[in-house]
């Protein structure tokens, strides 16, 4: 639901809308993307992350990146900023790097077959990119591809082939990075890491953290066994100072941005949002401005101005009438 009319947006200086859309961020795509996932004073740990990957990428070793939080935390956002940063630190500029990423609808239970799709994935992409394939991977990837449900190869020798693929990216200066979006089944983070633990890459995986029987809900041990060698990032709700800093870091237009600062941490206290809640609750705030608005004086101006006791007034109307477009959704 949007209140304001597109052309209203330019009062604020606004070229391109409305700034706190959400969307899944693409950094590997799209490179005004990499500058939009913020830390936001500890939600997200971007700093260690980047220092960590930089790291493994120097030594050429593999990057495991486990991501857990409900619909709407920032896990695909998160997930596409973690590959790119390993695209900066493993090639140099300008350079190829090609991804495979399972969606949750390409998500199935077996683990194997998945590990099979995405080894065939990047003989597709070594093809795309006119990587010569060497006689003794292309025979493993046929053999791969010609093995039957009764007749599966063995984790080292997925892992050798893996190990191939590897190889003739790097001979190719050519890297790349594997997401998994939504993961089902334990067994395939256990066995990915296991296909892919001597290969220069990364692969980030993705994982509901709801209380349902159909999530994938790793024991203490299993979270520990995992932080051994690779990063688990748990993304829960943002507090209102945090809903604040990001209301000020997502505005692209005329400075400063509408919202008081302090006011909107005040308006928002006790209650909790995913990044995705809150960038919708922030997005439809900024519309009801507009939509209020009967003049067309350009910002900086009061009445544009969203101050504590305005936000109070429109959150709580939100809560009490549904007045604010599903926001929950």
């Amino acid at each position: 639901m949007q209140f304001a009319d597109d052309s209203r947006y330019a009062l604020y200086g606004l070229r391109s809308g409305n700034p706190y859309v959400s969307r899944p961020l693409d950094a590997v795509t799209c490179e005004s993307d990499h500058e939009l996932l913020l830390e936001l004073a500890g939600f997200i740990p971007l700093t260690t992350l980047k220092t960590a990957i930089e790291q493994k990428a120097g030594r050429k070793r593999p990057v495991f990146v486990l991501i857990t939080g409900v619909g709407k935390s920032g896990r695909t956002s998160l997930a596409n900023h973690i590959m790119r940063l390993y695209r900066d630190a493993a090639t140099s500029p300008g350079a190829t790097f090609v991804t495979h990423r399972a969606e949750p609808d390409d998500m199935t239970h077996d683990a194997y077959a998945q590990i099979c799709s995405t080894l065939l994935s990047l003989r597709n992409k070594m093809n795309e990119c006119a990587i010569k394939i060497p006689d003794e991977l292309r025979a493993r990837f046929t053999e791969l591809g010609q093995r039957t449900r009764a007749d599966r190869m063995n984790e080292y020798d997925l892992q050798d082939i893996a190990g191939l693929a590897g190889s003739t990216f790097a001979a190719a200066k050519v890297a790349f990075g594997i997401r998994y979006e939504g993961v089902p089944t334990k067994q395939l983070i256990t066995l990915a890491t296991k296909v892919f633990e001597s290969t220069s890459t990364v692969v980030v995986f993705t994982v509901d953290a709801y209380e349902h029987a159909n999530t994938v809900r790793l024991t203490k041990a299993e979270r520990e066994r995992f932080a051994a060698r690779g990063h688990i990032v748990d993304l829960g709700t943002l507090t209102p100072e945090q809903i604040s800093e990001l209301a000020k870091h997502r505005w692209n237009g005329r400075p400063p941005a509408p919202f008081h600062e302090q006011g909107l941490t005040n308006a928002l206290s006790g209650r909790e949002y995913t990044v995705g809640q809150a960038l919708r609750r922030l997005e439809v705030l900024l519309d009801f401005r507009l939509s209020e608005y009967e003049k067309d004086d350009p910002w900086p101006t009061d009445d544009l101005h969203m101050h504590e006791n305005w936000l109070r007034l429109k959150i709580w109307q939100g809560e009490r009438w549904n007045g604010m477009g599903d926001i929950h959704g």
